[in-house]
């Protein structure tokens, strides 16, 4: 190659930053940081209002979901229309369908997101301080040797 076109290549290393130190909180202090995310419930309504929302959405469906399993118990299990049998599959499904409505009306509300939260939350301290009670036992064990 001639000189022309050879370039010269320089060192472009670059040394990487030190390791950083890691702040661990004394046991008696506060977290030295909020959570992310806080949640407060403000209600411009009262529960009875809620309550009747949620019976409004899911009474219709419920007993929709239980008509349909009691024409299917009927057709397909030859189930009698008026027994005991009939009544029983109505109200299982009935029950069923109203208790996931409950549920997942309950975990999505206010409140529910509030606790969901609150548990993991609670979560995140209760992992932190395993963490923080191990490195505190690495160090004894590094101070007796």
């Amino acid at each position: 190659m001639s000189k022309e076109v050879r370039r010269e290549y320089q060192n472009n290393f670059v040394a990487p930053l030190p390791k950083p130190k890691v702040e661990i909180v004394p046991v008696g202090e506060p977290m030295p940081m909020l959570p992310t995310a806080q949640t407060t419930v403000e209600l411009h309504t009262t529960y009875t209002d809620r309550a009747q929302g949620f019976q409004l959405a899911t009474l219709p469906i419920s007993i929709a979901f239980g008509v349909g399993a009691l024409i299917v118990a009927i057709v397909g299990w030859n189930v009698p229309f008026i027994s005991i049998g009939a009544l029983t599959i109505f109200w299982l499904a009935f029950l069923g369908w109203w208790l996931l409505g409950w549920g997942i009306h309950h975990i999505a509300s206010p409140d529910g997101i509030a606790l969901v939260q609150a548990v993991l939350m609670f979560r995140y301290v209760r992992f932190e301080q395993k963490e923080r009670h191990a490195f505190y036992a690495r160090l004894r064990a590094d101070e007796r040797e």
